[in-house]
């Protein structure tokens, strides 16, 4: 499969019609390729390689959505990414997420490829703090593919739950899961919706790095493994960088608050297909 990606790189950045059939082979074709998979979303994320199962910002929504029990203050956010450098392969995200007693209530939305081919996710989220150190949440999504050429719309619905805890001062665990039931599409029910299992822990020192390292595990696929830190290098300047077992081996960003606002930017780098940037921004209330 790596080959073929290969081969048709070139023809992908130039030419629609090779897009086309490299959608359709990474999407239908690959059996280890699955559909509207748990993807992440948020340029913080990025940068850390996704070891993001103990984040607690706005982008818990596509993360771990016990994070939002943790939330202090109304949030909304936009995300966009352009994998490999190719305009057909980008992806869109937003989150809105309004804490109120005793959790906090969110939606999202991901925008997945272009009029031939495309992926779409609408989730309700709910997150709830049981104590102060610990919260669950729960999240039910619409996912729908679209394929040109007369192969129609098909949809799902899919569930995704989390826990987050702080068993001691500074130091968090995370866990969850994505489709536990183990859902697929109703139209084409040779496209698997993965189940994916994560669990995760991070380290805050003193307020000016964190260590972030977390484990992965598709039904299908062998397990990945994650890890990320982030500095607060210069006031509210942040620095981040990560590495993975899995085909995007490496990642680096950083982030920025200014009051109520929070710019990031990442870049990962897949082994073959070569870098994807991120950038997401997110206003709080």
């Amino acid at each position: 499969m790596i080959l073929t990606l290969v081969t048709y790189r070139n023809y992908l950045i130039n030419n629609k019609i090779w897009t086309g059939v490299l959608l359709l082979y990474i999407f239908i074709c690959a059996p280890a390729i699955a559909s509207n998979g748990n993807y992440p979303a948020g340029a913080r994320s990025a940068a850390l390689s996704n070891a993001s199962v103990t984040l607690a910002d706005g982008w818990c929504t596509f993360n771990n959505q016990a994070g939002l029990g943790f939330l202090k203050s109304p949030v909304f956010g936009f995300h966009f990414e352009n994998r490999f450098l190719v305009k057909e392969l980008s992806a869109q995200a937003g989150t809105f997420a309004m804490p109120f007693k005793p959790g906090a209530l969110a939606i999202s939305y991901r925008f997945f490829g272009y009029s031939k081919y495309y992926e779409s996710k609408f989730g309700l989220a709910y997150g709830m703090k049981f104590t102060n150190r610990f919260a669950a949440g729960v999240q039910i999504n619409y996912l729908q593919t679209h394929i040109a050429e007369g192969y129609g719309n098909s949809n799902a619905l899919a569930a995704e739950f989390g826990l987050l805890a702080q068993p001691i001062d500074n130091f968090y665990v995370g866990a969850h899961i994505f489709n536990p039931t183990m859902t697929r599409h109703n139209g084409l029910p040779e496209e698997i919706i993965p189940t994916v299992f994560r669990l995760g822990f991070s380290y805050v020192f003193d307020g000016k790095a964190t260590i972030l390292f977390e484990t992965e595990k598709d039904l299908v696929l062998k397990p990945a493994y994650k890890g990320g830190i982030e500095v607060k290098a210069v006031g509210n300047l942040f620095l981040r960088g990560g590495f993975s077992t899995g085909y995007e081996q490496y990642s680096f960003g950083l982030g920025y608050k200014y009051k109520k606002v929070i710019v990031n930017m990442a870049f990962s780098r897949h082994y073959v297909l070569g870098f994807t940037p991120y950038a997401s921004i997110e206003f709080e209330f």
